[in-house]
């Protein structure tokens, strides 16, 4: 029974009147009339005595209104209470980009839902996320490609572009060559999207990548430190671009990539799960930078 009933009820029978009672709850009077007359269908009795154009409230009635005072007093404080109660968000995170993409979308977010926390656990691959999901261990994953898994859907929330760099030092230890092919390649470990689009890009070189590794941070890191060139998401390696502390091989093309969210099909997500995901399709409260 819809808790909305009883208010009507409440109303009704302090008014004495439906036309009226439908003018304070802003309905029109046929839907008052229903929702009385669904209460007497589910209770068995009759509430009101319509005689003529006048109602008179039944014994029945008047017992009624001390158990739905009661009703609503007890949904108020149990409303009260659970919006009290901090939501929490769980993510599993497939690719450490994610980490330079997420951030403003986070941000419209603590603003919409100050109360609600989200907490977010780094896994290998997008499969360890879609197995963390279909465990109920995670409400939402940010993976690096649409996962064809039967339980899953989602939608991609950000294009990404992986940019093969060099330091300027080690350029230069190489007589600023264009050809990659001179240089120590630094690579992604096998079985990740980045070493896949490497091979796509760069095909099998000669050379042996001087180190493997699992995260565009780590390559970020060894690059700068003038290791050996390799490739970076865009939005990671873009200021570094732009204040010179690296350089791209222009003549290499950019591989693209997209970051998706993913969820249950059939996992009713709560309603903070859902604000999120209407920030991150630009929906609600759209994140800027």
């Amino acid at each position: 029974m819809d808790i909305q009933f009883f208010q009507t009820f409440l109303m009704v029978a302090k008014l004495g009147n439906m036309t009226q009672a439908a003018e304070q709850l802003n309905f029109t009077q046929p839907t008052v009339t229903g929702q009385i007359h669904a209460l007497e269908q589910d209770f068995g009795v009759m509430l009101f005595d319509r005689v003529g154009k006048k109602l008179f409230i039944t014994e029945a009635g008047r017992q009624l209104v001390d158990y739905a005072e009661r009703l609503l007093t007890t949904y108020d404080e149990a409303q009260k209470a659970l919006s009290a109660h901090p939501g929490n968000i769980k993510i599993g995170i497939g690719t450490t980009t994610v980490n330079y993409i997420l951030t403003p979308y986070l941000q419209a977010f603590q603003q919409q839902m100050p109360e609600c926390s989200v907490t977010m656990e780094m896994r290998p691959n997008a499969a360890a996320v879609a197995k963390g999901i279909a465990e109920n261990r995670f409400d939402l994953g940010l993976i690096q490609k649409e996962l064809s898994v039967d339980y899953l859907t989602g939608f991609e929330v950000f294009k990404e572009q992986l940019v093969w760099v060099v330091h300027p030092t080690l350029a230069e230890k190489f007589k600023d060559s264009a050809d990659i092919s001179d240089y120590p390649l630094l690579i992604y470990k096998s079985g990740g999207l980045f070493r896949k689009l490497y091979e796509q890009t760069l095909g099998r070189k000669k050379n042996e990548p001087a180190i493997a590794y699992n995260d565009a941070e780590a390559m970020k890191n060894s690059i700068l430190q003038g290791l050996g060139c390799g490739a970076l998401p865009l939005n990671l390696a873009k200021q570094l671009l732009e204040d010179g502390s690296l350089i791209e091989f222009a003549n290499i093309p950019r591989a693209a990539f997209s970051i998706w969210v993913v969820y249950h099909k059939e996992k009713m997500l709560s309603r903070a799960a859902m604000k999120l995901i209407k920030i991150l399709k630009g929906e609600a409260g759209e994140a800027t930078g």
